[in-house]
């Protein structure tokens, strides 16, 4: 019984060690060829971590608070552009402003929020001072610990590629030049603005559903995506259930969005062409292996197929 027990750790062992093994090769091996192709130098590629694993795992970037690196979510939904949880109260410097107690949509409390003054932090290379957010309790957002979230915001007027299969992000402040771009392989839109206070800095683009225009958003800070339905009988605050797969044409390029979750309730911000009828997130980037490139200087979202 004994000699049972032992082989099986050690063929557990062996499993762990060999999909380690295998995570560690598809990263080293995975296509780097965008690099050139838009651009960057080496010094402005840097390693991406991801909270959690799996194909719903998040992005997580380095932010210097202080003389201390921490790691936030990498959030395009980040509406606010920075902020922190309680994870790390106690951990950086800051001038407490205020406290507010946060509400359910159905009035049910939330959780408690302090508005406070950080007094400097820093994200590859550009440092910023005196910086007015927020404080929350992580359970306000999530059922597992994270220190916060930085978003599009902090990134302006630079290039950002999101490449989830490499675990790499390239962050530079030269334009593309689109003349080299092989269009083939590269799927370039517009960027839209939303007009609703907030909501500025969200990436917003155009795409194809059922052969009509309709408006996508993108956040990286959430695993689960969606497709609005206002005949649907779920909430995004429902645990999501009774998956679809759903056709999109971005592009000159077809994908199919895998596990999508139906709701009624995905925001309508103001100042767009169409109706937001899709949250394209993190889990779909994973699934679709989808390249994701934001140029915050000509205002473009660029897609490819890995």
């Amino acid at each position: 019984m004994k000699s049972k027990c032992i082989m099986t750790i050690i063929l557990l062992c062996s499993a762990i060690l060999l999909v380690g093994v295998y995570r560690h090769f598809k990263i080293q091996f995975a296509d780097s060829s965008w690099i050139a192709d838009l651009g960057y130098e080496d010094n402005e590629i840097y390693k991406l971590t991801f909270h959690l694993i799996g194909d719903r795992s998040c992005p997580e970037i380095p932010v210097v608070i202080g003389n201390t690196e921490h790691r936030l979510l990498f959030d395009t939904g980040c509406g606010s552009g920075i902020f922190f949880t309680n994870v790390l109260e106690d951990k950086i410097r800051y001038t407490l402003l205020g406290e507010s107690e946060e509400f359910n949509r159905d009035g049910s409390q939330r959780g408690w929020s302090k508005g406070v003054i950080v007094d400097e932090f820093a994200v590859f290379g550009d440092t910023y001072n005196d910086i007015e957010t927020t404080i929350s309790d992580w359970t306000m957002f999530s059922s597992i610990k994270f220190n916060g979230a930085i978003g599009l915001a902090y990134f302006k007027s630079k290039i950002i590629t999101l490449d989830y299969s490499g675990h790499r992000i390239a962050v530079s402040s030269n334009p593309i030049d689109y003349s080299k771009l092989n269009l083939d392989e590269y799927v370039v839109l517009q960027l839209h603005k939303s007009t609703s206070q907030g909501q500025e800095a969200l990436p917003f683009f155009e795409a194809e559903y059922n052969d009509e225009p309709v408006i996508v958003y993108l956040d990286t800070g959430t695993n689960y995506s969606y497709m609005y339905n206002p005949n649907s009988e779920h909430s995004m605050a429902d645990k999501p259930k009774d998956f679809l797969n759903v056709p999109l044409k971005i592009g000159h390029a077809e994908i199919m969005l895998h596990d999508v979750v139906e709701v009624n309730d995905i925001a309508q911000a103001d100042g767009l062409p169409y109706p937001t009828m899709i949250e394209l997130n993190s889990d779909q980037l994973w699934k679709c292996n989808l390249l994701v490139t934001f140029d915050l200087i000509e205002q473009k979202i660029i897609f490819r197929k890995l």
